[in-house]
């Protein structure tokens, strides 16, 4: 029994250094490590926010940076967002959902809580496309990205599009995270407002 509680006591500390020498952090581990373009529009974002009472969300970062539209693009950006709030006092203040969620993102949000939270049935693809203005592409893929964040989750029996928001999202009040406005200077500049 001696030798086990050796082995045992030699192997943790040498597979820690082992790790540490490999330089694997857990953020690098989850996949969060961005790549340099990626980086160039967090540090965008970080000298931006507080700016004019700036909340600048990272699809217009992305364009104001010259970077190509991509969901999973902003998708790998905003996961990195919410596992780093220490960026910036903005994501503390405002929560992640409101920098990572472009506008239609988050009206398909408040759409899901404001029928689930009054006691309705979800609304319907075509329903929640009417309202907005999107088409059924957008849509889905707003969906999609609202399950990737976790906001949201698969519901057959919520009825619509099939999907209930996550508890955390239904009560919590103000709400703020999915209230937002965009501006646009005369220089160009646009950014997000709450």
């Amino acid at each position: 029994m001696p030798r086990k509680r050796i082995a045992e006591s030699f192997l943790i500390p040498v597979i820690f250094a082992f790790s540490l020498l490999v330089g694997e952090s857990p953020a690098a581990a989850r996949g969060h490590k961005l790549k340099p373009a990626e980086q160039k529009v967090v540090d965008y974002l970080v000298s931006d926010w507080g700016q004019d009472y700036s909340v600048t969300s990272v699809d217009l970062a992305m364009h104001a940076v010259g970077f190509p539209p991509s969901d999973e693009t902003r998708y790998h950006i905003g996961s990195y967002i919410k596992q780093h709030p220490e960026l910036h006092e903005v994501l503390r203040n405002w929560g992640w959902v409101t920098v990572v969620l472009t506008p239609d993102e988050k009206l398909i949000a408040r759409d899901l809580i404001n029928a689930q939270r009054d006691g309705k049935p979800a609304p319907g693809l075509a329903e929640i496309a009417g309202a907005l203005a999107l088409n059924q592409e957008q849509t889905k893929r707003g969906l999609a990205m609202l399950e990737r964040y976790e906001i949201i989750r698969r519901d057959p029996s919520r009825g619509g599009v099939g999907y209930a928001v996550m508890p955390r999202y239904i009560n919590w009040e103000p709400r703020l995270d999915f209230l937002f406005h965009q501006v646009t200077l005369a220089s160009g500049r646009q950014f997000n407002t709450n």
